[in-house]
């Protein structure tokens, strides 16, 4: 595969800088051009090497002077400059668009390097390898590959889990996110490698468009785009399915044909997770799995079509069932049409929608002998297919297609992905209050075992009920609503094909025990995988005894017994901003460990372990920097790997692909069979025997997280620490997703009460990194490192884990920025506004600076700012400090190399353009116009609410308050003459077109320049 880095380069220098964009919500029309004029073209190439060396220049002459900042020394002069009017809004656009796309650029080379061989035929040829591997004798001197059985255990044990999620980073268009991804794999989605002009032509795209969100950012866009994803992941399963049968041919020629492999599932939860969502309705969800379900028929029958076109007049036997298998498809399909069209149109809460439903419902409970729900069905017509083609020598092709198709139906079963639906703990405990006299906490020691006690005599005597749509409707608790609607997608689209149900917030035996319980009462607990999800701090220390409870009690062991798996699930978001990611991280593992301890005292022989480990694509949710590789040794490590080999216990890892981000590897086929090679080669290579001092130093690596962790709870339990992200907080950044990355609070007052649990862990995360320093990847880490400096450095230079996990706060560091963070927080200092007042050039000017210091008087918000601030900036330089004392290239986990000095210049440089552009909105909202009472807000509210950017709301009231004045062209239409018409000095076009459109213009840079410094990071939250 050619290396187009170069060509995409020059790409780029042949179509930016770039004439002026226009807005999906409007024209850009700055202040300094009213109207609609053409703009003149700036040269941003030009004008970006003169910032930088500017930037360089102040860095250089502050070196000496370390109460001064250069960030907001470039930031002051931009913003002089465009008072003197040396630089426009419209080049300041010109100049955003030229970074965001050679930060674009920057990151599909990153994403390359970062999923590491991307070429299909290099990948197949290391799979095939691979898969020789597994069949290569255990003794020496032998040469006959290993009994057929043993290869066939390894190839279909369920080894690995990708699971889709719909989590808000869609930070970029399905458009913008498939030129990423084409250029990051070199291949467009044909395979065929891209030239020079195709990289031309995506760059292109990439510098013309604006870096934003799809505009209607719905569940169903993110559905749309999941399920994309999914079909090449698909693809690149099918693909490594068939290297194991050329491979099991080649060894084991008499019974190749026999083997189902599965290793990789893949599974979706869009559309399904209900946690912390009320948005969501039952017939959403049923309509999102119908939906993935005829995709996949759709599939399934095109293949059989494509098989039933290979074969010839001498197999009519083998036609004939072709065409059962055809007809069986079809008719199913046909089945599920009208159904999807019902469930995607109707609120059941509606009396007229509610009849659709029961009709509907009607149709579908009558024609269930016409419906395809079980995929043993159709695998055991491919059996008898198999079974007739393999007598001829000639169908081998038409045989090895059938088997990969009987593969793809026992893995996937009769939809796209397996079906994960999340809810919450307090839904469970909700749902079951009444019946054991719920009235406390469930771990509340007064109560917790007789709560244990009624829930088990609840399990002794439930018997399953039997539900229709009509009960689904009538049900009011979400968590037996929840269970009802995954009985009907077992009982009308596939019951052969596992659930899972995940359960957030898990602390308590009770809770999983409760839900066991409405499982049996649906009658889903025989196809349903109940898992707790283990995040919290508490849920971290207590999840391995809750577990213990659990296998103690005999209903649990006997469901986990006859499911053949016990599942937990690992969060990696509110764990890596209430503990700290490196903490987090440790903690985690520590808990898996206990969790195999447990199974071996249990004696569960036959029981799977079973990690889901939502964590994301960016190092604050814990995705390793480094590599790919790399990543997915940070969570499944080869330690905890050898201990489950120790004790015998079959295990098997999911991990989440999270919204926009994780979508980026399955762009195309290449890039999803470059993830599934490396997952393989993850899963399957044989690990060294594992020597790592790391696990022998217990109790320094117990009191160096626990460090760690004290600091970020304290953080987060600082209030000041809520004022500083709410400050201008999700206002940013673009909506990322359907799930909507709101201002915390509406009405600046209530500010100072904000705290920051009620960031959700994505927006907190990218708040943080828009704000120039990321604390939850890094805070803390410098302190645990002081504590023993030397025995730091001694362990970090012999263990290969511990460089891996200081590996994030490495790269955390080195993307953030202490002087950044404190520019932002000066835009808030009303002393910085008064010092500017006074060099202001004109009186205006000053009176303008010094009413914006007024306001920011008010609540006293930048001291509380700054008080946090300090506690940040000395962790940072803590940090900064400590990590210095290694070797001099970055220290051996090198992820502090991957941060160059070009990106980190690139990002103070978008860092004083926004800072620029506040200073901006900051004097245009000084100038709104008082207005008469009558309207819902006064000045001073409007104006306090633009200093927390919360320009679309403010603009669009003051349009309303202040609107241009219509055409009066058709006044003489109304009956009667006249002879007046409106005095135009008396319209509020001045208003417009040089207070409000130049605010929507500038706070549309605010949110772009997030999406640049997020391509620069590599990842938006």
């Amino acid at each position: 595969m050619p290396d187009v880095t170069e060509e995409i380069a020059a790409a780029a220098g042949g179509v930016v800088p770039l004439a002026r964009l226009q807005a999906s919500s409007g024209p850009f029309v700055p202040a300094d051009h009213p109207g609609f004029q053409p703009v003149a073209e700036t040269d941003a190439a030009a004008l970006t090497a003169s910032l930088t060396d500017a930037l360089l220049r102040y860095d250089a002459a502050t070196a000496g002077d370390p109460t001064s900042n250069p960030v907001l020394l470039l930031a002051l002069d931009l913003s002089r400059r465009l008072a003197s009017g040396e630089l426009t809004y419209s080049a300041l656009e010109q100049l955003t668009q030229y970074l965001t796309a050679d930060g674009f650029l920057d990151r599909a080379t990153r994403l390359r390097r970062y999923l590491g061989e991307t070429d299909a035929e290099a990948n197949e040829t290391r799979l095939r390898t691979l898969f020789r591997r597994l069949a290569e004798p255990k003794h020496a001197g032998s040469a006959e590959p290993v009994p057929f059985e043993d290869f066939r255990e390894r190839v279909e044990a369920e080894l690995f889990g990708l699971v889709i999620t719909a989590h808000p980073t869609f930070s970029l268009s399905g458009d913008l996110m498939h030129a990423l991804g084409t250029l990051a794999t070199g291949r467009a989605d044909d395979g065929s490698p891209i030239d020079r002009k195709m990289a031309s032509e995506l760059l292109a795209k990439a510098a013309r468009a604006e870096h934003k969100p799809d505009a209607d950012m719905s569940l169903v866009r993110e559905h749309t785009l999941s399920t994309a994803a999914i079909e090449h992941i698909q693809a690149a399963i099918r693909r490594a399915c068939g290297i194991v049968f050329d491979v099991a041919q080649e060894l084991y020629p008499d019974r190749c044909w026999e083997l189902q492999p599965r290793l990789v599932t893949v599974a979706t939860w869009v559309g399904y997770d209900l946690d912390g969502r009320s948005d969501i309705r039952w017939s959403d969800t049923l309509h999102k799995r119908l939906r993935v379900q005829r995709i996949q028929l759709e599939r399934y029958l095109a293949d059989v079509r494509a098989l039933r076109d290979m074969t010839d007049r001498d197999t009519a036997d083998l036609r004939d069932t072709l065409d059962l298998m055809e007809s069986r498809l079809a008719l199913s399909i046909n089945q599920i049409g009208d159904e999807i069209g019902t469930f995607a149109a109707v609120d059941p809460g509606m009396p007229d929608d509610r009849a659709r439903v029961r009709a509907t419902a009607q149709r579908m409970f009558q024609g269930m002998e016409m419906r395809l729900t079980n995929s043993g069905t159709v695998i055991a017509m491919i059996d008898r297919a198999v079974e007739r083609a393999a007598a001829r020598p000639s169908a081998t092709a038409l045989v090895r297609r059938l088997c990969v198709l009987r593969a793809e139906l026992a893995n996937h079963g009769l939809g796209l992905a397996h079906t994960h639906v999340r809810i919450n703990a307090t839904q469970v405990h909700n749902a079951i209050r009444k019946a054991v006299g719920l009235v406390a906490d469930p771990n509340d020691p007064r109560y917790r075992v007789s709560y244990l006690d009624r829930i088990t005599q609840l399990l002794d005597q439930v018997e399953p009920v039997q539900i229709n749509f009509g009960s689904v409707i009538g049900e009011r608790t979400s968590v037996k609503q929840l269970f009802m609607v995954v009985a009907q997608m077992l009982k009308y689209s596939d019951h052969t094909a596992p659930v899972r149900f995940l359960i957030a917030e898990s602390e308590s035996a009770f809770t999983v025990l409760t839900a066991l319980y409405f499982a049996r009462l649906f009658g889903v607990d025989r196809r349903v995988d109940i898992s707790p999800l283990f995040e919290t701090e508490k849920a971290l220390e207590v999840g391995s005894r809750v577990i213990e409870q659990l296998l103690e009690n005999r209903h649990y062991r006997a469901y986990v017994q006859a499911r053949g798996r016990l599942a937990v699930q690992t969060g990696y978001s509110d764990a890596g901003r209430y503990l700290g990611q490196t903490a987090a991280a440790a903690s985690i593992e520590r808990l898996r460990l206990r969790l195999i301890r447990a199974l071996a005292k249990h004696g569960l022989s036959g029981v799977q372990l079973l990690v889901f480990d939502t964590h994301g694509e960016s190092i604050g949710r814990g995705a390793h920097p480094a590599s790919f590789e790399e990543r997915l040794r940070y969570i499944d490590t080869p330690a905890t790997r050898a201990v489950m080999a120790e004790h015998g216990i079959g295990f098997k890892q999911e991990v989440s692909f999270q919204g926009g981000d994780g979508y980026l590897y399955f762009v195309n086929e290449t890039g999803a069979f470059a993830v599934i090679t490396r997952i393989l080669e993850h899963v399957l290579e044989d690990d060294a025997p594992v020597d790592d001092p790391f696990y022998e130093e217990n109790a320094y690596i117990r009191e160096f997280f626990t460090t760690v962790k004290e600091f970020q709870v304290d953080l987060m339990d600082d209030h000041n620490y809520g004022v500083l992200l709410s400050a201008f907080g999700a206002s940013l950044l673009f909506q990322s997703g359907s799930r909507a990355l709101k201002r915390q609070h509406e009405d600046p007052t209530e500010i100072d009460q904000a705290h920051a649990s009620q960031f959700r862990a994505i927006p907190h995360n990218a708040v943080l990194m828009q704000l120039g320093l990321l604390a939850n990847s890094i805070g803390g880490v410098g302190a645990a490192i002081a504590k023993d400096p030397a025995k730091f450095r001694a362990l970090y230079g012999r263990s290969a884990r511990m460089r891996q996990l200081l590996g994030i706060a490495e790269y955390g560091l080195n993307v953030s920025n202490a002087n950044v963070m404190k520019a932002y927080l000066t835009m808030r200092d009303p002393g910085y506004w008064i010092t500017r007042a006074g060099a202001a050039d004109t009186a205006d000017q000053a009176e303008d600076m010094l009413t914006i210091a007024d306001y920011l008087e008010i609540g006293g918000l930048h001291e509380r700012q700054n008080k946090v601030f300090r506690v940040l900036h000395r962790d940072f330089t803590t940090l900064t400090a400590q990590l210095a004392e290694l070797a001099g290239d970055g220290g051996p986990s090198g992820c502090a190399r991957l941060v160059t000095p070009g990106t980190r210049e690139a990002l103070c440089l978008l860092h004083a353009v926004r800072l620029a552009v506040i200073q901006e909105l900051f004097l245009l909202a000084v100038k709104i116009p008082d207005f008469s009472s009558r309207h819902a807000a006064t000045r001073k509210q409007l104006i306090a609410r633009l200093l927390h950017l919360d320009v679309p709301g403010v603009v669009s009231l003051l349009e309303e308050i202040f609107p241009e004045t219509e055409s009066t062209a058709d006044l003489e239409d109304f009956g009667e003459p006249t002879d007046y018409r409106s005095d135009d000095s008396q319209s509020y076009h001045y208003e417009n077109e040089q207070l409000f459109k130049p605010m929507r213009g500038l706070y549309r840079l605010v949110q772009r320049v997030s999406t640049a410094v997020a391509h620069r990071v590599g990842f938006f939250g």
